[in-house]
C-alpha cells in the first residue's frame, strides 16, 4: 500500500478522531513504516499520548484495514517501492480535497506557541548563553532546511564574530574539523525525511568539543544521545515541503536572546558593520 492510500485509509475515518488521534494520524501518514515496526506503545511514547489513544485511532481505522496496512508496510519497506517524494505529493494532492482551511491556522498556531514555551524553559536559556558566548559559532541546515541555516548566520554576524555557515558542499563538513576554538557551538536544523548525515555529524562535532543544538520537527528521534539540546516543534505534514512555522519563529527568538544576551558587545559589532555598509553604500540612498 503506497503512502497516499495510507492517507486515503486514514481520510476515510478522520471526521471521528479526536486532537490526539489526529496527531497518530499525522505521523502516521508521515512514516507509514511506523505501521509496520513500532508497537503502540512505542508510538504513544513517541508522540507523548497515552497507548490507550494508539489503541482507540487504531480501532477506529478497524481490524482489516489495519491488517492490510500493516502488511503493505512490510513490503513496502522490506521490497521495491515508489520513490517517497512521489508519494508524499501524492499524499498532499489528496489531502487538499475537501480540506479545512482552518487546519492551516491550528498548525501556525501550535508552532508559535511551542516556540514561546521553549523560550520560558531553562534549556532554552543555556543554549542562548553558549550559543552568545562560545568562541566558534556555527549552523548547518539539511536538505531543504539549509536557508534556514543561512539566514540565522547572516544575522548573527551583524551582532557576534567567528559566525560560519556549514553548507556541506565539499562533503567532508571541513569548517567543523579545521575549527580549534577552545569553545564551539554548533546548531543543527532537520526535518523529516532527516539527513542522513546529521546524526554522523552531530556524534563527529560532539568528539570535536561542540554543544550541539538541534531545531527540528517532533517525530526526529535520531538526536537522543548525541545531541545536547533538542529543540523540537510540531511536524507540518499536511503541507508538501513546509516552510516550518515553529522553527522559523523558534529561530527568530533564539536569534533575538542571543543579542540581548550578547549585551555591549552587539552593539559594538553593529557599529562595526554599520561602518562598512557605509563605506561601501550598500543601500538605496533616502
Amino acid at each position: 500500500m503506497r503512502h497516499m492510500e495510507i492517507a486515503q485509509v486514514i481520510e476515510e475515518s478522520k471526521s471521528s478522531f479526536t486532537k490526539l488521534e489526529q496527531r497518530v494520524a499525522t505521523y502516521l501518514i508521515n512514516r507509514p513504516e511506523a505501521i509496520a515496526l513500532e508497537t503502540s506503545a512505542e508510538i504513544a511514547e513517541r508522540l507523548n499520548v497515552s497507548p490507550m489513544t494508539v489503541s482507540r485511532f487504531f480501532k477506529k481505522l478497524g481490524d482489516q484495514k489495519l491488517s492490510e496496512l500493516r502488511a503493505s508496510a512490510r513490503k513496502n519497506l522490506f521490497g521495491p517501492s515508489a520513490a517517497r517524494i512521489g508519494s508524499r505529493y501524492e499524499s498532499f494532492a489528496h489531502s487538499q480535497q475537501d480540506r479545512d482551511s482552518s487546519i492551516d491556522q491550528q498548525v501556525a498556531q501550535l508552532g508559535l506557541d511551542s516556540a514561546l514555551e521553549w523560550r520560558n524553559t531553562a534549556a532554552w536559556q543555556e543554549a542562548v548563553q553558549k550559543a552568545a558566548n562560545a568562541e566558534s559559532f556555527m549552523a548547518i541546515g539539511f536538505q531543504i532546511m539549509q536557508y534556514l541555516a543561512r539566514g540565522l548566520c547572516m544575522r548573527l554576524k551583524y551582532v557576534r564574530q567567528n559566525v560560519f555557515l556549514v553548507d556541506g558542499e565539499d562533503g567532508i563538513y571541513a569548517e567543523v574539523f579545521n575549527d580549534e576554538s577552545a569553545s564551539k557551538v554548533l546548531v543543527m536544523i532537520d526535518t523529516f525525511r532527516y539527513g542522513a548525515h546529521g546524526p554522523i555529524l552531530a556524534k563527529a562535532a560532539k568528539e570535536r568539543g561542540f554543544r550541539i543544538i538541534l531545531f527540528c520537527d517532533e517525530y526526529c528521534d535520531w538526536a537522543q544521545g548525541t545531541v545536547d539540546t533538542v529543540f523540537s516543534f510540531p511536524n507540518e505534514g499536511h503541507f508538501f515541503m513546509p516552510f516550518p512555522t515553529g522553527i522559523h519563529f523558534g529561530l527568530n527568538l533564539f536569534y533575538q536572546d542571543i543579542i540581548h544576551a550578547l549585551g555591549d558587545d552587539a552593539r559594538e559589532q553593529v557599529e562595526k558593520l554599520s561602518k562598512s555598509q557605509e563605506m561601501f553604500g550598500s543601500f538605496i540612498p533616502e
